[in-house]
């Protein structure tokens, strides 16, 4: 059976689709890099969005509440176009200070892994830059110590993180 340019291009566009789908996604551990190690700042609480999205109609948007001093709620609000409303997802945040960086560890409520973002937050202009930790580690860590010590010896290579920076501002 011939298949015709129209079916080449479908086909291309679904498998490009898929790429790019899976290739966004950061490294997860069912293990924190610790239990909290660096303090939830008070300037963290509150809304924030995407500074790419300050202009959208209807962007996706956290709300961050502070639980204790080193544990955080993030509320994502994503609007569902279907549904003409938003959709909330609930993640639990702590953070973690690895030779002097922080990573951000997030786990949505009820699961079962973390996602970890390097996290720097610029509190004089209240500005938040993540960066995902590449998804291409392969390593799996049966505790904290172990994670923690893996990011430590790894976070300065090249590939330790995606092309995925996201800036977010408070609103």
């Amino acid at each position: 059976m011939k298949n015709t340019v129209f079916q080449k291009i479908v086909i291309s566009a679904v498998l490009m689709g898929i790429v790019v789908l899976l290739a966004g996604c950061p490294y997860s551990s069912n293990v924190p890099v610790d239990e909290g190690s660096v303090k939830v700042a008070d300037e963290l609480v509150g809304q924030w969005i995407k500074s790419s999205d300050k202009e959208t109609e209807n962007p996706t948007y956290f709300v961050i509440s502070k639980d204790d001093k080193t544990h955080a709620t993030a509320k994502k609000f994503e609007y569902s176009s279907s549904d003409t409303k938003y959709d909330t997802t609930t993640y639990h945040l702590t953070f973690s200070d690895v030779g002097g960086d922080v990573f951000m560890n997030a786990i949505e409520d009820g699961g079962a892994n973390y996602s970890l973002y390097k996290f720097v937050m610029d509190e004089k202009i209240k500005e938040v830059t993540t960066y995902e930790v590449t998804d291409y580690i392969k390593e799996t860590f049966s505790s904290s110590k172990e994670l923690k010590e893996f990011i430590l010896k790894n976070k300065s290579m090249s590939y330790f993180f995606t092309n995925t920076t996201d800036i977010y501002v408070k609103k």
